[in-house]
C-alpha cells in the first residue's frame, strides 16, 4: 500500500523523535506543506483518512519503518531513523567534499540501500 505522502510523513516524523505525533497533527503539517493561495482542491479530511489509515496499516507490518506508540499516535522505529540519518549525512558529506576540492576526482560516497517494502 502506498501513499502520496510517505515521503512528508517520514519527514515530520523524524522531526519528532521517538515521542511521535498524533494522525491530526500529522495530516495538519501536511496539509499546510501543499496548500496555497493558488491550490485550494486539497481536503484537510481526506489527507486525515488517508495518512491515518496508511500509518495504521504499515504499524501492523514487522518491516515497516512506522511504529505505533499510543493511541492514534505514531513515531519512526529508532533503527529505521539513524539508518536514515546515516544515509542523509554522507549524501550531505559528499555534497561539501565535492565543493571544496573541484581539482581532486572524490570517490562517490556510499549509501545505505534502503528498502522500505
Amino acid at each position: 500500500m502506498n501513499n502520496i505522502f510517505h515521503r512528508d510523513i517520514i519527514e515530520i516524523l523524524l522531526e519528532c523523535g521517538r515521542e511521535g505525533l498524533r494522525i491530526k497533527n500529522i495530516a495538519r503539517r501536511i496539509y499546510n506543506r501543499h496548500v496555497d493561495f493558488f491550490v485550494s482542491d486539497i481536503d484537510y479530511g481526506e489527507i486525515r483518512d488517508s495518512v491515518g489509515r496508511y500509518l495504521w496499516e504499515q504499524a501492523r507490518r514487522h518491516e515497516s519503518p512506522f511504529l505505533r506508540t499510543n493511541y492514534g499516535t505514531y513515531a519512526m522505529k529508532p533503527d529505521f531513523a539513524i539508518q536514515l540519518d546515516l544515509f542523509l549525512d554522507n549524501a550531505i558529506r559528499g555534497e561539501v567534499h565535492r565543493g571544496e576540492q573541484q581539482s581532486k576526482p572524490v570517490s562517490a560516497p556510499r549509501h545505505v540501500q534502503l528498502e522500505l517494502f
